[in-house]
């Protein structure tokens, strides 16, 4: 099918819908003008496709690709690199990043599993707990102490002890030494934690300074080849331009997500340890209610 006869189909369905007298059941033409589109888009995709294959007199001379240049020895050859290519071209300065980047990982999973309910409050301690404190029955909570287990526990143990040498007088005329204890307990407890917190915040601001540190050992290294070569192929120094752009890029992967790790872990563990202070002074009003009923019913 050639382009005139392309132009007799179109012509012959314009005349239809011209001579077509007006109807206003549109509905039953609609099938019609589908099947008629249908059919003048493949006519159409059809002439393209065959006039894609005319030949035109001159047109493989214009068109004919250029003869390939011979690959000079040592350069690259021209494409796509993949991700372990880019990695490579980073240098030795991709190593430190990686293993900065498996530490976030690592960090995160172990600060996730960790960083738990269960390490700082349980709610089945806190129940025993608070039914001995209604009773002021110190030996039997003592006696549900894990100190070291969880936070919670360390941190009763450290009042605990205290009330053990002053006297349970000391609820009431030592509330302020007792809340120091308290706090020192947990914040020996969560030491670790906090500081492993910390080391998120290390490694998102070391990150980008160990890429910059690859961006100017490239750099470098780019000039370097740049003057003992004399600048007549630019292929010779592009892998020290790699390693000192592919640094940066590793530097700032590794600091984003570790910026984002430090922000989680520290409300987590703050989470934890608000949790945990809660408990405890619940558990200590429960006791000086039981003492102040105590010493009422001892008045009378």
């Amino acid at each position: 099918m050639d382009f005139i006869a392309f132009e007799l189909l179109i012509c012959q369905h314009l005349s239809f819908f011209i001579n077509k007298p007006p109807t206003p059941n549109f509905p039953t033409m609609l099938p019609k003008i589908t099947a008629s589109l249908l059919v003048l888009c493949c006519t159409f995709t059809l002439t393209v496709s065959q006039a894609q294959d005319l030949d035109i007199p001159g047109l493989e001379d214009v068109t004919s690709p250029a003869p390939a240049a011979a690959e000079t020895p040592g350069t690259a050859t021209r494409g796509k690199a993949s991700l372990w290519d880019m990695v490579v071209a980073g240098g030795p300065m991709m190593i430190v990043l990686g293993a900065m980047s498996a530490a976030v990982i690592g960090m995160f999973f172990f600060g996730m599993i960790d960083i738990q309910k269960k390490n700082f409050a349980p709610d089945h301690l806190v129940n025993a707990l608070r039914q001995d404190m209604e009773n002021a029955d110190l030996e039997s909570a003592v006696a549900k102490l894990q100190p070291g287990a969880n936070c919670l526990s360390s941190v009763m143990s450290a009042a605990f002890n205290h009330l053990g040498e002053r006297g349970f007088h000391a609820v009431e005329t030592e509330k302020q030494d007792l809340a120091d204890l308290m706090g020192a307990a947990s914040r020996k407890f969560n030491r670790g934690r906090a500081r492993m917190i910390n080391y998120f915040s290390v490694i998102a601001q070391a990150g980008p300074m160990l890429g910059l540190l690859g961006t100017v050992a490239g750099m470098i290294l780019a000039f370097q080849t740049l003057s003992s070569s004399g600048g007549g192929d630019p292929s010779a120094f592009a892998g020290d331009i790699s390693m000192a752009l592919v640094t940066t890029a590793g530097g700032l992967l590794v600091a984003l997500p570790a910026i984002f790790c430090y922000f989680i872990m520290r409300d987590r563990l703050q989470s934890m340890v608000a949790l945990t202070d809660e408990s405890a002074d619940e558990l200590m009003a429960h006791l000086r209610r039981a003492l102040a009923a105590y010493h009422q019913e001892q008045a009378q």
